[in-house]
């Protein structure tokens, strides 16, 4: 277990306090594709689609094939709980536009939901967005009901930027689209920010 805990550290992109990002791994594509398909997290996924292994192993080998373009168009990233190096969600930038500077965020916890992990991940993946792609605006859109991740983003830095009345499907039920996003003027950097060229900081 320590061994499997070291090579999982090993791989660590950016840490948190924590919590950390890493890329995605063939080998947890059986969790990935148990989060999606739970009756726990599924009330808050915009995915409706049901996932077998063979599906999400597919998906990953194309995420991590475009997360590692030059240019990447996607970056995708798994999240860790510091503790016990315990892979807990996955995250996304999709939508890069490096010409405009501009992306569209996505998370989802599968496990560990409601201790805050969720909102440094999100502050991890902007610093990512920020310091190593150059973005200058990061979209997201979240259920309207789910009032704890709208709290939890605005912990990390998005603000909300409007709404899209009834355009959301939640378990059969209508509800609006709530639309959020991030600038880095707004941002305080966990993490990049500090390792930036003191030439550039001026």
């Amino acid at each position: 277990m320590e061994d499997q805990h070291r090579e999982l550290a090993s791989e660590f992109v950016l840490v948190g306090k924590r919590t950390a990002l890493g890329p995605l791994r063939l080998d947890l594509a059986p969790r990935y594709a148990r989060w999606l398909n739970s009756a726990e997290v599924r009330p808050g996924v915009l995915f409706s689609g049901l996932l077998t292994l063979e599906a999400e192993e597919a998906f990953v080998q194309r995420a991590s094939k475009r997360s590692s373009a030059f240019s990447p168009e996607a970056v995708y990233f798994t999240i860790y709980d510091l503790a016990e190096v315990a892979p807990i969600g996955v995250t996304s930038l999709e939508k890069i536009d490096h010409q405009h500077g501009r992306a569209e965020l996505g998370i989802v916890l599968g496990e560990r939901r409601g201790q805050g992990h969720g909102s440094e991940a999100t502050r991890l993946v902007l610093d990512w967005g920020f310091h190593v792609l150059g973005l200058r605006n990061v979209l997201l859109e979240a259920f309207s009901w789910n009032v704890a991740a709208l709290a939890a983003y605005e912990r990390a830095g998005f603000r909300e930027a409007g709404r899209r009345r009834g355009a959301l499907l939640s378990m059969g039920r209508r509800c609006d689209g709530v639309l959020m996003d991030a600038v880095p003027d707004d941002f305080e950097s966990p993490v990049l920010g500090a390792l930036v060229p003191e030439p550039l900081r001026r």
